[in-house]
């Protein structure tokens, strides 16, 4: 029972996140992302206790709702350490440190895998001017000098 009423809050915050993130009002995406991290947290937490038939002090109760939240989090924004800090600091729990590391960085590895961060496909969307990590091929051996020069015919 409490696993599909799980499920439905999952499809409903899902559907409130790409919703969201879809409309041209910044409405945020964060606080869906992280409800959704956590609910898939404790959809692994009922797994681990249905399938294995642990005991809940075994496993930890709650942490797996702060490690789902981080590995959603940075599955979708590729943040890294400030996300490891930042949720760190909001559960005041130094013992989880690594833990939530680890799901980060699996998260972020797994990610990057299979497409960009959802902010970088929000700049691209918008058509907004966005550096390069490199430089174009055709464009490495231009000095300064000639570029001002066929720019603004300034010599000098």
């Amino acid at each position: 029972m409490i696993v599909w009423n799980l499920v439905l809050y999952f499809i409903l915050w899902y559907f409130f996140f790409i919703t969201t993130f879809g409309i041209w009002v910044p409405a945020g995406v964060f606080v869906p992302g992280m409800l959704i991290g956590c609910t898939l947290g404790l959809l692994y937490l009922e797994f681990m206790l249905t399938v294995f038939n642990m005991s809940i002090y075994r496993v930890g109760g709650s942490s797996y709702l702060v490690i789902g939240a981080s590995a959603m989090l940075s599955g979708y924004t590729r943040l890294t350490y400030s996300l490891a800090v930042l949720m760190m600091e909001t559960t005041q729990a130094i013992n989880m440190f690594l833990p939530i590391l680890i799901s980060i960085m699996v998260a972020h590895g797994v990610g990057r895998l299979f497409n960009r961060s959802l902010y970088e496909y929000s700049v691209r969307g918008k058509q907004m001017p966005l550096l390069r990590n490199h430089v174009p091929k055709q464009n490495r051996d231009i000095m300064v000098r000639e570029m001002l020069i066929n720019l603004f015919g300034v010599d000098g």
